[in-house]
């Protein structure tokens, strides 16, 4: 009985964790834009666009092969396991750190207006980055209560403190990073105290670090290429349009964002149970749970669309003002690529639980491939329009790729068939 209860309540909290990071996430984008205006609040999406990219490389490098191979070790060598992952961690920290800083403070020129944020973003993104990693650890070590706690203890901080910070008068994109360095800083020291034992044996650090490698180094890359497919529309924006009309584009993004609950869940929820189910009951096992994932993507997917399409831009015109309602209509067709970047994740998912994530990387490729090759273009000749339709264009490349490679696994999406059973032929994935 307890592991059944354990069982619906993990998720469920799981879920709620999501919900309430999500929920928070937006009304920092409002509170933001709003006090910022919209000309400063796109200097402090480029600030993040440098953050997100770091992510992008700490999810493949570190937390996914961290959440599809933890799940797969014996309680006795999880320990020992985790200590290396947390060394991995804390040394990409330090790279990263340092890199965003060199880069904010001298790749636009010492009296940008990045410069003057180079010291606080460099902070945020180490503090960020850490808590992060964190969260998605005690995901993995079952733990989602633990999640829950920091998760609150984070955003109930840098939302108090940004309140303050606008209510007097003093709030600047640099006093806004300083509150998220502050915040993520202290629910950072909150989660380590609920962390759980580590085992330091260095015998095993080499092996680990080559395991998590030959997972990681597809992973890394689709993680780079998946960074370019979501942000380079915002980087062109920037630099043919400039920080206004960023801004503007990013606050509209924000309602779209907020339903990102659904993607982290699934990110977080889906890898170790898939993993769980390949251990225990092999492919059949896989397949029931990616069959599940898929449905729930696609039914909440697709009531997205329509509630968008229905109520989307007046709850824009209701959050942010006047300065948005040139933007509107574009939360309608962003929508289009929620549905598919759920189906995408699933998918990404089952290849990461088999290992064999060569097939994540192709797919990010030929995504951010299409991506590189017409935003600019499509910028000039349509303006927002032909962003929007790029990004659409690529999110169901993605999709597609990934769906004709899934197809190759027998017995991944599809039952073997007789003929397969008799041969024995089993048509080769790609290989990690």
């Amino acid at each position: 009985m307890r592991a059944r209860l354990r069982a619906m309540l993990d998720p469920a909290l799981s879920f709620g964790d999501q919900a309430l990071a999500s929920a928070c996430n937006f009304l920092t984008t409002i509170l933001l834009a709003r006090a910022l205006g919209l000309e400063a609040f796109g200097v402090y999406t480029m600030v993040w666009l440098a953050l997100y990219f770091a992510m992008s490389f700490q999810l493949g490098l570190i937390v996914s092969p961290m959440m599809s191979i933890g799940t797969q070790e014996r309680e006795s060598d999880a320990e020992a396991y985790y200590t290396v992952v947390f060394l991995h961690q804390a040394g990409y920290v330090v790279v990263v750190t340092t890199m965003i800083f060199a880069v904010l403070m001298f790749a636009a020129g010492p009296a940008s207006s990045l410069a003057d944020v180079a010291l606080p973003g460099a902070m945020a993104a180490a503090c960020y980055l850490t808590q992060d990693f964190l969260r998605r650890y005690l995901f993995v070590r079952r733990r989602p209560a633990a999640v829950l706690l920091i998760d609150a203890i984070n955003q109930a901080l840098k939302l108090g403190a940004l309140a303050l910070l606008w209510q007097g008068g003093t709030i600047s994109v640099a006093n806004a990073l300083w509150a998220v360095a502050g915040a993520a800083m202290v629910s950072t020291f909150c989660g380590l105290s609920m962390s759980g034992p580590l085992l330091w044996r260095p015998q095993i650090l080499v092996s680990v670090t080559m395991r998590q490698w030959r997972s990681a180094r597809w992973l890394v890359l689709s993680g780079s290429v998946q960074w370019v497919l979501s942000y380079s529309g915002l980087l062109i924006t920037a630099g043919l349009f400039g920080p206004k009309v960023l801004g503007a584009l990013r606050a509209a993004q924000s309602l779209l964002a907020v339903l990102n609950l659904v993607r982290e869940a699934l990110e977080n929820i889906v890898p170790p149970l898939a993993g769980k189910a390949l251990a225990e009951d092999g492919m059949p096992g896989l397949q029931r749970t990616l069959g599940r994932a898929m449905l729930f993507a696609g039914l909440i997917g697709s009531a997205v669309v329509l509630g968008l399409w229905v109520f989307g831009p007046w709850l824009l015109h209701q959050l942010y003002g006047g300065e948005i309602l040139e933007f509107d209509w574009v939360i309608i067709w962003y929508s289009f690529a929620f549905p598919m970047a759920l189906m995408s994740v699933v998918l990404g998912c089952a290849f990461r639980a088999l290992e064999r994530t060569r097939a994540v990387f192709l797919a990010a490729l030929v995504g951010g491939c299409l991506n590189l090759l017409v935003v600019y273009p499509a910028a000039v000749a349509f303006g927002v329009a032909g962003l929007i339709a790029v990004t659409l264009l690529s999110e169901l490349a993605v999709l597609t790729v990934l769906t004709v490679l899934a197809f190759r696994i027998p017995g991944l999406l599809a039952s073997r068939s007789p003929k397969q059973d008799h041969a024995g032929g089993a048509i080769a994935a790609p290989s990690s």
